[in-house]
């Protein structure tokens, strides 16, 4: 069966965007050879992509669309076409529940921080890798909201001041 994987980058403090949706906290880190054999990793696993609207149009807003030939479904409350792929107002259970029955690599659940919160109130993520900068931003987009869940340490790497942990879903 396929898996949602959560790949993902947040500050020591647990932010995935600081003020105003900034991403430059994850700057320093774009050339590490971690960052990028794990991306590419990543990239060899999956064929399909979820992620929320408000990244999507962050991702639209910064750079020209890096997903091609991927799945694409971005959720949305007020969905609209979308050249990309599927924009949905559709549950993610609903819709992860279809895909993991689907034949086909793993679901690479890409955020935003809601999109996230509501993947894990449903028992939905399956795996997650997370890389933590060793950033304080104080405020903008949690990556997790109050949530208990449990996951097992499978992986631990690390460049320089870079931390990449992997967890999957403890078994109960």
């Amino acid at each position: 069966m396929r898996k949602v994987v959560l790949y993902i980058a947040m500050s020591l403090d647990g932010y995935i965007a600081g003020k105003d949706d900034d991403l430059s906290f994850l700057n320093d880190f774009d050339s590490l050879s971690l960052v990028h054999t794990s991306y590419e990793a990543l990239m060899n696993q999956i064929d399909t992509i979820l992620l929320g609207r408000k990244t999507y149009d962050w991702i639209k807003a910064h750079s020209a669309w890096p997903y091609q030939g991927l799945k694409t479904i971005v959720f949305s409350s007020k969905p609209q076409s979308i050249e990309e792929g599927v924009m949905t107002d559709e549950s993610p259970k609903t819709i992860v529940s279809h895909l993991k029955n689907e034949v086909g690599k793993d679901i690479w659940l890409i955020g935003g921080g809601r999109l996230v919160q509501s993947c894990l109130d449903d028992d939905l993520i399956d795996e997650m890798i997370i890389a933590i900068t060793p950033h304080l931003l104080g405020e903008g987009t949690k990556l997790f909201s109050t949530h208990q869940k449990q996951f097992s340490l499978t992986n631990v790497q690390h460049e320089k001041d870079l931390v990449l942990l992997s967890y999957e879903r403890k078994k109960v």
